[in-house]
């Protein structure tokens, strides 16, 4: 599977299916949050899917335990391939999301990219979500290795902050896609760089073959 993940973070669904469309050649999942869904409804997720691709439902989840759980469910039933919930919802909540049979791959936020974070409080998390059962977290590329080291290669680290240059914007935590792979990110998830492009195609191809030499 590649390691490129496309977060979706467009308005509209026809904007959403030319961009999968166009990117397919490079990227096998795509990232579908709050504005999209809401705005969209089931129907992206069944026209990712429809076009042979696998969807990740970022709705970072956080609530009580029975709520959780149900939302798991109720994320299995629509077939995705990962969704997300919130570390900070704690021990009873994260082992919620994880008892779920046959569901998708549950992956925990740490502390959000636009958030300025001590190293200890990211993998303390990390090694909380593993403990409860929980596939992998979403950290930035500065936590990889670390993780990584307390949670096991096999525990999956999904990075966001991934940027092509250093540009200033709201995320503190950021590296070059070579880095996060090369610190042992399981995937990467790229959004402006290929949604602002003029050519998106070539952002993808470009991202894909830099994450391929790693």
């Amino acid at each position: 599977m590649k390691k490129t993940i496309l977060a979706l973070d467009v308005y509209d669904f026809q904007k959403a299916e030319k961009l999968v469309k166009e990117t397919g050649s490079y990227i096998d999942i795509y990232k579908v949050g709050h504005i999209l869904f809401l705005n969209v409804g089931k129907k992206i997720i069944k026209m990712i899917k429809d076009n042979g691709k696998e969807v990740f439902l970022d709705l970072k989840f956080h609530d009580i335990p029975t709520t959780v759980k149900r939302s798991v469910e109720l994320a299995k039933e629509l077939g995705v391939f990962s969704l997300t919930v919130h570390s900070i919802g704690g021990e009873e909540m994260l082992k919620a999301a994880a008892s779920v049979e046959n569901r998708p791959k549950v992956w925990a936020v740490t502390v959000l990219t636009s958030q300025v974070a001590m190293p200890e409080e990211v993998v303390r998390r990390a090694k909380l979500t593993k403990a409860c059962g929980i596939d992998g977290v979403i950290s930035s590329p500065l936590e990889i290795s670390l993780i990584k080291k307390e949670c096991g290669k096999e525990f999956n680290v999904i990075t966001p902050g991934i940027r092509l240059a250093k540009i200033n914007d709201d995320q503190k935590r950021v590296a070059t896609p070579e880095i996060a792979i090369k610190e042992g990110a399981d995937f990467i998830v790229i959004g402006r760089a290929i949604l602002e492009a003029q050519n998106p195609i070539e952002v993808a191809k470009n991202i894909y073959e830099r994450t391929l030499i790693q």
